[in-house]
């Protein structure tokens, strides 16, 4: 019993622990698109920003097909046989040969739209330099470190190329002519990332010299997951690609400064659920449900607790946020933004239903079946609302999927996420947040101060007023969230008495 109770107590603290690292890491990867785009937003200006974006977008879907679903399914296979070195060196070799393969095929379709697409023809160097990251990517491996959760060699190589691209752009970037420099940089940080990864897997996977390797029995698995994975894209790259195509560079440009807004909020709640799955897999492998559902029941309702107010939050403060990351001639991207933030309830929902309930279930097709339904409804939207409403319209047909994708995770994850939602969370969070919204707004009458300004001063009035409320209402995960921070106060004086 004693030793069940400190092995509980060792996995919560690594949990917590591998949380706070994830979270650092997705911040970094958010911080340095945050510090850039509102000067490389004013030099590049909204056309020369869309042209970057657009080929970084076939990017993603030229790397999505050649990793397949590596980058989901990767991260539980890797889980399973962490504690066994044999099957994870054989593991990994597998994995990683399976993604080389299908990287050349891709490779070989790239090329042949770099010679038959006359807007790729139009614009070698951003082909070659996009072309230089899809091959590299069989070296990333990302699956293999967040399966064995080393999450602080992942935040501290993430860290380093960030600021070494950081200082690059500030240097090399000083013209609107310059945006082949930027994409450069861009794909640096990821090449760079990937090639350290691989020398490094080197040290802490032993190496599989027998040739027994098994491809088959990975190959379905990703392939369901990689159809999920594609879906997904549909409506997170297809969107700037269909609006370059229909409505040209400049809705591209506009669309993508509402999106940077949601993408990094929403991939900081993301790093909460993601970096669960490794875990939850395990445990579903070794049958220990109460576990699984101890871990599950909190995450839900810190993931509510965070997303409902910052989701209103940010709807309220989005003239300031596009004011600071676009600058003049972004207005166009407020609505947009605004339309998106919703977004942040949504998916990190899907996020628990997908990431934390039906992939470590084994439930892939599951999976699959909510997320195409997902693309197919953004496909749609997108073709029929983008043309009149450009930007705009893109966002809309987002919202539309991500609800339609929540919807299916739900019906097919909904025994298990009955039993572990708590509809008195979601109550007071919405009440906390009406009230902390009244009170900004109001607020907002009375004080006149500049963008940045503004946002900090909201900030601080809206959760303080939220905060109080939650406390006022005596919200059991807020209270015990506060408790623990207390009691560690209070031990770390005792500790320096």
């Amino acid at each position: 019993m004693v030793m069940k109770l400190k092995e509980n107590k060792f996995v919560i603290k690594n949990i917590k622990v591998n949380a706070i690292l994830n979270v650092i890491y997705t911040l970094v990867n958010m911080l340095f698109p945050l510090l850039t785009y509102p000067y490389i937003s004013r030099i590049l200006g909204a056309t020369n920003l869309g042209k970057v974006n657009f080929f970084i977008s076939v990017a993603n879907y030229a790397i999505l097909f050649a990793s397949l679903g590596l980058n989901t399914y990767g991260i539980r296979a890797i889980a399973k046989v962490r504690d066994d070195k044999m099957k994870l060196a054989k593991t990994t070799k597998e994995l990683i040969t399976l993604n080389m393969y299908i990287t050349i095929v891709v490779m070989v379709i790239y090329i042949s739209l770099a010679v038959l697409v006359s807007k790729f023809r139009s614009n070698v160097p951003l082909v070659v330099i996009n072309g230089i990251w899809i091959i590299t990517t069989p070296l990333g491996m990302n699956w293999l470190y967040s399966g064995l959760e080393q999450y602080t060699y992942i935040t501290k190589r993430t860290v380093f190329f960030k600021i070494v691209s950081l200082i690059l752009i500030f240097v090399f970037v000083r013209t609107s002519s310059d945006y082949t420099n930027y994409a450069a940089i861009l794909v640096f940080a990821n090449v760079g990332a990937y090639f350290l990864n691989y020398l490094n897997a080197n040290r802490i996977v032993p190496k599989y010299y027998k040739r027994d390797l098994e491809y088959k029995k990975h190959l379905k698995p990703t392939l369901i997951l990689f159809a999920s994975a594609l879906a997904i894209s549909v409506y997170t790259n297809l969107d700037m690609i269909m609006l370059g195509f229909i409505r040209g560079d400049k809705q591209v440009g506009l669309y993508t400064v509402a999106v940077k807004a949601q993408t990094v909020l929403l991939s900081i709640v993301n790093a909460l659920s993601t970096v669960l799955l490794p875990r939850l897999s395990f445990y579903i492998s070794q049958k220990r449900i109460k576990e699984f559902n101890r871990i599950l029941r909190k995450s839900i309702a810190v993931i509510l607790l965070l997303t409902i107010s910052l989701s209103a939050f940010f709807i309220i403060v989005a003239p300031e946020c596009i004011a600071i990351l676009g600058g003049k001639g972004y207005e166009g991207a407020i609505l947009s933004m605004q339309i998106l933030m919703p977004i942040l309830v949504i998916s990190g929902f899907s996020n628990i239903t997908g990431n934390q309930i039906l992939i470590p279930q084994g439930k892939d097709v599951a999976f699959m079946k909510a997320v195409i339904s997902g693309a197919v409804v953004a496909f749609l939207c997108n073709l029929i609302l983008m043309e009149k409403y450009g930007a705009v319209g893109g966002s809309i047909a987002t919202l539309i999927a991500e609800m339609t994708q929540m919807s299916i995770q739900v019906y097919y994850s909904w025994k298990v996420v009955h039993n572990n939602f708590s509809y008195q969370t979601v109550i007071k969070a919405v009440i906390a947040t009406v009230i902390a919204v009244a009170v900004t707004i109001l607020c907002n009458t009375i004080l006149k101060i500049g963008a940045f300004g503004k946002i900090i001063m909201d900030g601080i009035i809206y959760y303080f007023c939220y905060i109080l409320i939650l406390k006022l209402l005596r919200e059991e995960y807020f209270l015990e969230l506060v408790n623990k921070i207390l009691r560690r106060k209070k031990y770390g004086q005792r500790k320096n008495l």
